[in-house]
């Protein structure tokens, strides 16, 4: 008989650690970073103070941890869908569904994020702003790209991405008020589906060239 393969001891762990994020990110969304205490994130989670401390040593380790997370699945779904075989078309509606997705994942992120960056704190000036521009840097050469090729329109690159930014991230970041106008929360999978749709129509009008969208 084969024998089974051993459990993974640090599945509870991972799963354990990816809670106290999520709630992390809440919290830091709804009252900023001095707004929030450890002791409030440990009574969210059903943890001791000392025990979450065991899993983030400080609270300015937990904000660059929730920072960090949000940047690198951005990061990682751009480079994913720049990369995946497909005409321009089809890998940037990719990556338009993909942003969604992750945003629709993490609502508070996005907020959290935008807040950070128009702060110019201390942990995107001193540690995700060099990822967060590697970032922006892969997506204008893939829009670059798409424009040699003629399936995107021949306008600033640039500008192009400053515009998916506010499409992308916007709806999220105000996930309050957009609650309000459309009567349902950002986070439901229903608003995130058809967010995802009306981005994807969006991003390929303000994007891709007219002819090609006529043959898509």
């Amino acid at each position: 008989m084969t024998p089974r393969p051993a459990p993974r001891l640090d599945a509870p762990k991972r799963l354990r650690r990816d809670e106290i994020l999520d709630e992390a990110t809440r919290l830091f969304a709804e009252r900023g970073y001095e707004g929030t205490s450890m002791a409030d994130l440990a009574e969210r989670v059903g943890l001791r103070k000392a025990s979450l401390f065991h899993h983030f040593a400080s609270k300015e380790v937990l904000y660059a941890a929730v920072l960090e997370r949000l940047v690198a699945a951005v990061g990682s779904a751009i480079v994913k869908a720049a990369q995946t075989p497909g005409s321009f078309t089809e890998r940037i509606d990719g990556l338009s569904d993909a942003i969604t997705l992750v945003l629709g994942e993490q609502p508070f992120a996005a907020r959290l994020l935008i807040r950070e960056v128009m702060d110019w704190g201390p942990v995107v000036r001193d540690h995700l702003a060099q990822t967060m521009m590697s970032v922006l840097d892969a997506t204008e050469q893939f829009i670059r790209a798409g424009q040699e090729d003629g399936a995107f329109v021949d306008i600033d690159a640039k500008q192009l991405i400053i515009t998916a930014i506010g499409i992308h991230f916007m709806p999220f970041a105000i996930g309050g008020i957009i609650q309000r106008f459309v009567g349902s929360d950002p986070s439901d999978a229903a608003f995130i589906e058809a967010r995802r749709k009306a981005v994807r129509e969006h991003v390929r009008h303000l994007i891709v060239a007219k002819r090609k969208i006529a043959k898509s």
